[in-house]
């Protein structure tokens, strides 16, 4: 009986053993365990540390380039301030001048009138050439004129420059392309001008015509014949090839009176 009781001691001896090694084995693995979820949370808290220090040196990156540009936009408003300041000064001693040029110029005025009334007239009797552009040039200065736009006396230095363009005109011959009517429609054609005595036109099938005076009044005639066809085309190719000396035989252009 003792035998078996010393047995059953021995037995229960080795299981506590047992248990017991069983029990720091688990102990350690769970520390083990921690400690790797320790590290890990470590590794967690310092990689969220990086971040958090790129984002606040991004953000004062970003809050620096803004205090730049806020700096700049400032300078730059405070210069436009200023040019603009100079501009209202320069725009009001333009209109102080200007209110002084008209008011010492008001006498000019009539006489301008007058005087674009004059040109009118004479453009409106003078050779059909470019008449309405040089009719409108005339429109153009006196319009400038009742709106203030410019000057009397500006108005008398542009409308003196147009009398000189007339003047160079009347000097001058040359050959252009205008639009003629012919037969009752409209044609482009070239136009050899003579001056502001006449003009010589050829049409796109190589026919001839001759603006002129007749009774005061500016007459188209068609020239038809063999000789005056074979005169206008050597005058017209002397002209293409800016030859302006030289005999050359024309049909009359002399201003004429009808005949009775």
């Amino acid at each position: 009986m003792k035998v078996i009781n010393h047995i059953r001691f021995a037995a229960c001896g080795v299981f506590m053993a047992v248990s017991s090694g069983l029990a720091a084995n688990t102990d350690i693995q769970s520390l083990e365990n921690l400690s790797q979820e320790l590290v890990e949370i470590r590794q967690q808290i310092a990689s969220l540390h990086d971040e958090i220090n790129f984002s606040k040196a991004s953000y004062n990156d970003q809050l620096h380039a803004y205090s730049n540009q806020k700096a700049d936009m400032s300078v730059k408003i405070s210069r436009a301030d200023l040019n603009l300041k100079d501009l209202q000064r320069e725009l009001h001693k333009l209109k102080v001048e200007n209110e002084e040029k008209f008011s010492t110029s008001d006498q000019l005025a009539p006489v301008m009138q007058r005087a674009v009334q004059d040109l009118n007239d004479q453009i409106a009797q003078s050779i059909p050439f470019k008449r309405e552009e040089r009719l409108q040039a005339l429109t153009d200065i006196q319009y400038r004129l009742d709106a203030n736009l410019i000057t009397p006396n500006k108005a008398v230095n542009q409308l003196w420059a147009f009398v000189e363009d007339e003047l160079m005109m009347g000097r001058s011959s040359g050959i252009y392309n205008e639009t003629v009517l012919i037969g009752g429609n409209e044609q482009l054609v070239k136009v050899l001008r003579l001056g502001k005595i006449a003009a010589f036109y050829q049409g796109a099938d190589d026919s001839y015509g001759l603006i002129k005076q007749v009774d005061g009044a500016w007459v188209q005639e068609e020239l038809n014949g063999r000789e005056a066809s074979v005169n206008l085309d050597y005058l017209f190719d002397a002209f293409a090839k800016n030859i302006r000396n030289g005999m050359f035989t024309v049909p009359n252009i002399l201003p004429s009176i009808a005949a009775q």
